[in-house]
């Protein structure tokens, strides 16, 4: 209750300035960086799924994930050890 969080009224105006500054590398002077990267998204998703079944020893080894295929190794891996 004591530390104010910062709303559009606390928050300084933004000056945005753009500097342009061609690759030499490339015949139009274009760079990659600032392209965003969509392809690790699911698999960290995938690591945190398997992280938290881990107790249950099911390990996700494809995609895309859905409940089903979840549920499906949780079922498999607990009716087979029991």
């Amino acid at each position: 209750m004591d530390y104010l969080v910062p709303t559009a009224t606390e928050i300084p105006n933004i000056t945005i300035k753009h500097i342009e500054t061609p690759s030499p590398l490339t015949p139009l002077g274009a760079k990659g960086l600032g392209e965003g990267n969509t392809m690790s998204a699911p698999a960290v998703i995938a690591n945190a799924v398997t992280d938290a079944l881990k107790p249950l020893g099911v390990t996700i080894e494809k995609l895309p994930l859905s409940p089903d295929y979840i549920w499906n190794e949780i079922h498999q891996k607990t009716t087979v050890e029991v």
